[in-house]
C-alpha cells in the first residue's frame, strides 16, 4: 500500500444511497444575501457539501452513517462557524436556512524592526513532476473534498503571489476550485489555521483543455513564516457526471500529502508523495546571503531578453492592459497605444489580463516578441 501512495495518489469515494436529503440555504446575518461556496458537512465523517454561488445546498446521507452524537458544523471565510447536533435537527423538515454572522475584523501582529530588508523572489514547492505519477479526483467525489501538500521551507517571513500546477485530464467542460492555503496544526501536523485572511476564496475555474493553471494569490495577502499546505477543494463540476480531475504527482523524501472526502470531514495524511505544486514567493530577510550570488545574475542577465508587442481586443488597442510576468513576479501596463515591452526568459510564465476579458497564460518557449488578442469572457 505504501508503495501505491508513492506513485498514485487516489481519491475515491463511492456513491452514497441517500435515504436522508436536507436542502436549504446560507445568508449573511447582517445584509440577508446568499452566501456563496459554504462548507456544510458532518464533522468528521466523510458527510459534506458546498453551497452554490446563490447560498443553496444539497446534503445527503444515510440514516446509518451518522450517531445522535454527531454535530453539523457551516463554516465560511469571512463568518462565524456554526456548529448544531444532528440530534436537535427536526427530522421531518427537508429545508432549512442557516444564517452566519460576519466575523469580526482582526489586526495582524506588526513585527517592528530597525534591520535593513532584502526581497528575494523564490520558486517553492514541487515542479517538472510530469510523467512521475497522478493524484486525481475520481467517481462521485463529495463537494468540499480536499487534496493537498506540504510545501516545505526555510523559515522567515514570506509572502505567497502566485500558484502553479499542470492539469493531465479534465473531462468536464469546468470544474470550479477554490485554493486554501494552510498553515501547519503544531501538535498533529495536519492542516490547522486557513492562512487566508482577506474573508475572501481564491477561486478558479479550471475550463476544458486547460493545461497550465496560475491562479494569482497577491489578492488574499497570504504570509507564512514556517511550511505550509496548499490544497485544492471541489466546489463544483459542470458539463459531466463523471469527475477525473487529473494532476502530477510522484513521491519526494520527506513529503506530505493530505486528502478528505467531503466539507467538514477528517484529514487523512499521505507519506512520501506530493502533488505538483509550486509557488512563486517573496522571502523577506535581513540577512543579505540570502540574496542570489553575482555571478547567478550575471547569468540571468545574459540569459533575458527584451521583448515587445501590442494588446488588442477585436482589433482595438488596450491601453492600461497588465502584462504580468509571474515567475519574476514583475508586472508593467501597455500605453494608449496597447504596446508594451518587458524582459524575459525561456520557462517565464507570462499573463495578459484586462477588466472584463479573458485572461492569457503562456509559458515562454523561445523568448520573441508577442501580440495578444484578449476575448470575453
Amino acid at each position: 500500500m505504501k508503495f501505491l501512495l508513492c506513485n498514485v495518489l487516489l481519491f475515491v469515494v463511492l456513491p452514497l444511497q441517500a435515504q436522508l436529503a436536507y436542502s436549504g440555504s446560507v445568508l449573511d446575518a447582517a445584509t440577508g444575501a446568499p452566501v456563496p461556496y459554504v462548507n456544510i458537512g458532518v464533522v468528521d465523517r466523510a458527510i459534506g457539501t458546498v453551497s452554490d454561488e446563490d447560498g443553496n445546498f444539497l446534503l445527503e446521507f444515510r440514516r446509518e452513517e451518522v450517531g445522535p452524537a454527531d454535530v453539523l458544523r457551516i463554516s465560511s471565510l469571512g463568518y462565524e462557524a456554526t456548529e448544531i447536533p444532528l440530534s436537535t435537527l427536526e427530522q421531518t423538515t427537508k429545508h432549512f436556512t442557516f444564517r452566519l454572522n460576519p466575523a469580526p475584523i482582526g489586526l495582524d501582529e506588526v513585527i517592528v524592526s530597525t534591520a535593513e530588508l532584502f526581497e528575494v523572489e523564490e520558486e517553492v514547492g514541487y515542479t517538472n513532476m510530469m510523467g512521475r505519477g497522478i493524484g486525481y479526483w475520481k467517481d462521485s467525489v463529495a463537494l468540499g473534498g480536499e487534496l493537498g501538500s506540504r510545501i516545505r521551507v526555510d523559515k522567515g517571513l514570506r509572502r505567497l503571489n502566485a500558484l502553479f500546477f499542470q492539469v493531465l485530464d479534465n473531462p468536464s467542460d469546468s470544474v470550479q476550485l477554490r485554493v486554501n492555503i494552510y498553515k501547519t496544526d503544531i501538535k498533529s501536523t495536519y492542516p490547522g489555521t486557513n492562512a487566508n485572511k482577506s474573508g475572501k476564496g481564491i477561486l478558479h475555474t479550471l475550463r476544458k483543455g486547460e493545461n497550465l493553471v496560475v491562479i494569482d494569490l497577491s489578492a488574499a495577502e497570504l504570509w507564512v513564516s514556517d511550511d505550509f499546505i496548499v490544497a485544492l477543494e471541489l466546489l463544483g463540476v459542470y458539463g459531466t457526471e463523471r469527475v477525473g480531475l487529473s494532476l502530477p504527482a510522484g513521491s519526494s523524501s520527506g513529503g506530505e500529502s493530505f486528502r478528505r472526502y467531503a466539507s467538514q470531514s477528517r484529514w487523512e495524511r499521505l507519506e512520501g508523495s506530493v502533488m505538483g505544486f509550486s509557488i512563486q514567493s517573496t522571502l523577506y530577510t535581513d540577512n543579505p546571503r540570502r540574496l542570489p550570488k553575482a555571478r547567478i545574475v550575471r547569468k540571468q542577465e545574459k540569459n533575458e531578453t527584451e521583448i515587445s508587442g501590442y494588446v488588442f481586443h477585436a482589433g482595438n488597442p488596450l491601453k492600461e492592459a497588465t502584462i504580468r510576468n509571474y515567475t519574476r513576479n514583475e508586472s508593467v501596463k501597455s500605453d494608449k497605444w496597447g504596446r508594451y515591452t518587458t524582459r524575459i526568459s525561456k520557462g517565464d510564465i507570462l499573463s495578459v489580463s484586462y477588466p472584463g476579458l479573458l485572461e492569457i497564460v503562456v509559458e515562454v518557449e523561445e523568448p520573441r516578441n508577442f501580440n495578444f488578442q484578449l476575448k470575453r469572457n
